[in-house]
């Protein structure tokens, strides 16, 4: 073959390989019910599961999702047995540990759910400092982003494992405060609380979050994720019509 045979050759070969689908992979996330955004139940594993599943796919890649409890789920992701987690908000202790990627899942509202007849003009929001002042007592979930600070101001806080605890101690006067995402909070009370769940109020948002993926960082795949996450949400962005969730 001649040496113009063989360069011509070479550039169809490259061309190839340039238009050619990468072969797609399969990653698994570790997750917990946090229902309507993620759970084992709901059609497509919840809002945010979708979501991850939207990205991933669109850049040619399939998912899987293993249900854990939460605190399980960090750990799992930290030591690398499982690649990533979600939906986490920024805490600047986990970077140590995890990769942050440049675009959220979500953003997200939390509030205070209170025993209406405990506030009957309604709670206003309040920061950590007003709880205190006012003696007021909180519950909420072990190492969740609002334990530390709310210890630091003194509050008295009611640390529990399970979001069914949390909701139990409210309802029965063990606890003034529980601070969840409002649409999850609304949810999960009719569907731990049952009729008592209207004896529940929140407040206005006392915080609005974004919440992310968290990739580990001694994983094999967790940076690939990262670049893969960033990449589809980019791209998908630009074509969605409304928002992703809610």
């Amino acid at each position: 073959m001649s040496r113009g045979g063989l360069s011509s050759c070479f550039l169809a070969f490259a061309l190839f390989l340039s238009i050619s689908p990468v072969r797609g992979e399969s990653f698994t996330f570790a997750i917990g019910e946090w229902p309507p955004f993620i759970s084992a139940d709901a059609p497509d594993f919840g809002l945010h599961s979708k979501r991850v599943s939207d990205v991933f796919q669109s850049q040619g890649h399939t998912v899987a999702f293993e249900f854990l409890p939460w605190r399980r789920s960090l750990e799992l992701t930290k030591n690398g047995s499982l690649p990533a987690t979600f939906s986490w908000s920024f805490v600047e202790a986990r970077t140590t540990d995890y990769f942050y990627p440049e675009i959220p899942v979500d953003q997200v509202d939390d509030v205070y759910f209170y025993r209406k007849d405990k506030f009957p003009d309604g709670l206003a929001t309040l920061s950590f400092d007003d709880i205190r002042e006012q003696n007021l007592t909180v519950v909420g979930i072990a190492d969740y982003w609002y334990q530390e600070p709310l210890e630091k101001a003194g509050v008295s806080f009611q640390a529990v494992a399970t979001e069914k605890e949390a909701w139990t101690m409210l309802l029965y006067g063990r606890a003034d405060l529980y601070i969840e995402n409002d649409v999850v909070g609304q949810v999960y009370s009719r569907s731990v609380l049952e009729d008592s769940a209207a004896l529940i109020g929140m407040s206005e948002p006392l915080r609005s979050v974004e919440l992310f993926i968290l990739f580990s960082k001694t994983h094999p795949d967790g940076a690939l994720m990262a670049e893969i996450w960033d990449k589809g949400a980019a791209l998908l962005s630009q074509t969605d019509t409304g928002p992703a969730v809610r």
